[in-house]
């Protein structure tokens, strides 16, 4: 069914390319219309076919349907290390307690617990991914019994308990590439401020006293957030290295913005 789902929707396309092709040139304002609306099917027919073929494609759209209340970065990029300095000053941090509880929050395919196991050689960590497709990568890895994920919500984070870290590095944001191509100044309909608060408000209730919370590569800053009052800066380790942009607490963009620290201390009640 998928196979002729899928040459049929290649057939049509075909046929609306060549259409477009062969009219592309004409004065007629109804055929220029009617260009305008095969575009529309073209993107249509696309997405209907990358829906039949990539699970991964199914699952962010599942995610964007369903699930968009929670759902933060929908890029499931990710690499081994991909932050080295800003896990070295954290594991600096803890230098004299080895046995602690980490958290990666939208760990992804898992590139980044099996990192963190290496900075981290005895903590219990949790990977946490409301991608199931994602997820289910996560769950092939061969971890130690110290090593979990878990699909991301609240109620499932919470059963593990509060963390001494917290990492969530890259997830809070929405296509900082294309926004930054497109040259986009409010993030208002895309990606709210208030959006990125909320998600920042249910992360510090994770981090014990005393503990870190990582907001690293993000298009807000955690220092206009209400918890900011919390914490302290860690050193001076920033995203001066982000190249999207950047914005305001009204969502709109910063021409230039100052440093954004990424490690904040919870300050003791």
């Amino acid at each position: 069914m998928k196979k002729i789902d899928t040459k049929i929707i290649r057939f049509l396309a075909k046929s609306i390319k060549n259409w477009i092709k062969e009219n592309r040139s004409s004065k007629n304002p109804l055929i220029r219309l009617g260009i305008g609306g095969l575009y529309l099917v073209l993107i249509t027919l696309n997405n209907i076919k990358f829906f039949f073929k990539d699970k991964e494609f199914r699952t962010i759209f599942y995610m964007k349907l369903f699930k968009s209340k929670r759902l933060q970065q929908t890029t499931p990029l990710t690499y081994m290390n991909r932050y080295p300095i800003i896990f070295s000053a954290c594991a600096d941090y803890f230098k004299e307690k080895e046995d602690i509880k980490i958290l990666s929050y939208g760990c992804s395919t898992g590139e980044e617990v099996l990192t963190l196991r290496k900075y981290f050689p005895k903590a219990t960590i949790v990977g946490a991914e409301i991608n199931k497709h994602s997820l289910e990568t996560c769950r092939k890895l061969p971890v130690d019994d110290k090593i979990t994920f878990i699909y991301s919500t609240p109620s499932e984070i919470q059963k593990h308990g509060n963390f001494d870290i917290v990492f969530c590095m890259a997830v809070l944001q929405r296509m900082p590439h294309q926004i930054t191509e497109q040259g986009i100044t409010s993030l208002k309909k895309i990606y709210p401020f208030e959006k990125f608060e909320h998600q920042i408000i249910e992360l510090d209730e994770y981090v014990k006293p005393g503990g870190l919370l990582v907001v690293h590569f993000t298009q807000y800053s955690f220092i206009d957030t209400v918890v900011s009052p919390k914490y302290k800066a860690l050193g001076d380790y920033n995203q001066d290295d982000y190249k999207s942009s950047v914005f305001d607490k009204n969502s709109n963009l910063i021409k230039n913005p100052t440093s954004q620290k990424s490690i904040f201390i919870k300050q003791q009640a």
